[in-house]
């Protein structure tokens, strides 16, 4: 029995020794356990003070940042472990940590590939993650996020995930391989939920364990990305699951692309100089002015052209996303139908705009005839 814990880092030296600090702390309670850093080219001194401080630690040091996802799959590529742990960078492991994880997954029946841990904020006090939810469009969020630990549900050890949070998790080594991990054309944001989707569909399943408890800076390194770089990430990832994922695209997806649209055309009408124009109805007669210039339509907004790249990358990839969908497809052995009867869709108000979209006529019709539920943001998580 081998374990190994993965831990990428990218520019966020302070927080990632802090955390090898703790994990180092833990590997006598398990044989075998080792740790695993990559560094995906740091410029502040990571790489040189985690080997110094971190003798023992196997480090990859890459020359360019490839993200979560790239991070990972640089560590994987080398494994002969038999379970991994993916941990954040930005993460403090509480004391059993790691023996909670091994002692769960070493535990569970052959048909679970992971098992996710409690994710609370620095303070114990708060929830970060104790299961998560999946929207219709192939978002997803975390149940109770910032609100009170006991103030919501929290599933029991050994109770069933949609997906386990790539920020505290860990795997069976060979049935993660098999079903190609995470996706690395995602480089960070929902590759876990869109592997735990994937994980149900092949047949297997995902568990909890309450015990594995890690407490959570959250967002240190990801803040160095920039909130529109983030949501390009976001966008162009929960398009890509969709449409991966849903097992009759053209009835599950049609809801997903409308409400693309929707959004799209609420921010570019709303957001950006002469979007008047963009308006203006057909064969409609522009008003003219001898003495001010007619704006001209442009797209100046960065959430507007948030929406758009996202949009870019995905049309440019389409062929690549069509063959990953024919391998998730052939994969299948449990229905969308039972996955959600098990976690219903949610249905979420989450951009400006939404709450009409969500109430039209038109959008009503095109919602997919799957369990689900609708939630409101204060619900799910805390302003």
């Amino acid at each position: 029995m081998s374990t190994e814990v993965i831990i990428v880092n990218w520019n966020n030296r302070r927080e990632t020794l802090e955390c090898l600090d703790a994990v180092s702390a833990q590997l006598g309670d398990v044989d075998g356990a080792t740790i695993t850093v990559v560094d995906n080219g740091s410029t502040d001194g990571s790489a040189t003070a985690i080997a110094s401080r971190h003798t023992k630690a196997k480090l990859f040091a890459l020359h360019e940042n490839r993200g979560f996802t790239g991070g990972l799959a640089a560590a994987l590529a080398g494994s002969e472990s038999r379970n991994v742990v993916f941990l954040n960078n930005d993460a403090v492991p509480e004391k059993g940590w790691l023996a909670a994880f091994v002692r769960a997954i070493e535990d569970a029946p052959d048909d679970v590939v992971s098992i996710g841990g409690k994710i609370v904020d620095p303070t114990g006090k708060l929830i970060d993650f104790i299961g998560g939810m999946l929207t219709f469009d192939g978002h997803a969020f975390q149940n109770g996020f910032r609100y009170p630990l006991g103030s919501r549900d929290e599933p029991r050890a050994g109770d069933e995930l949609l997906f386990a949070c790539g920020g505290n998790m860990i795997s069976r080594r060979a049935p993660l391989m098999e079903l190609g991990a995470f996706d690395n054309d995602y480089f960070a944001y929902l590759e876990d939920v869109d592997f735990g989707w994937r994980t149900w569909i092949a047949g297997k399943r995902a568990l909890y364990e309450p015990h594995a408890t890690v407490r959570h800076a959250s967002s240190t390194t990801s803040n160095r990305l920039g909130d529109f770089e983030r949501g390009v990430l976001f966008e162009r990832n929960a398009l890509q699951t969709a449409l991966k994922n849903f097992e009759h695209l053209a009835e599950s997806g049609a809801a997903v692309l409308f409400a693309y649209l929707h959004r799209l055309h609420h921010y570019a009408t709303t957001r950006n100089d002469g979007s008047r124009e963009l308006t203006r109805p057909a064969m409609g007669e522009k008003k003219k002015s001898r003495w001010k210039r007619e704006p001209l339509v442009s797209i100046d907004d960065p959430l507007t052209a948030m929406q758009f790249r996202a949009l870019d990358w995905i049309m440019r990839n389409q062929e690549r996303i069509a063959k990953k969908r024919d391998d998730v497809q052939r994969r299948r052995k449990r229905s969308d139908r039972e996955i959600f009867e098990r976690f219903p869709l949610h249905f979420v108000a989450t951009y400006p705009g939404d709450e009409a979209l969500m109430q039209s006529a038109i959008f009503r019709m095109l919602r997919p005839e799957l369990a689900s539920v609708d939630r409101n943001m204060r619900e799910i998580m805390k302003p």
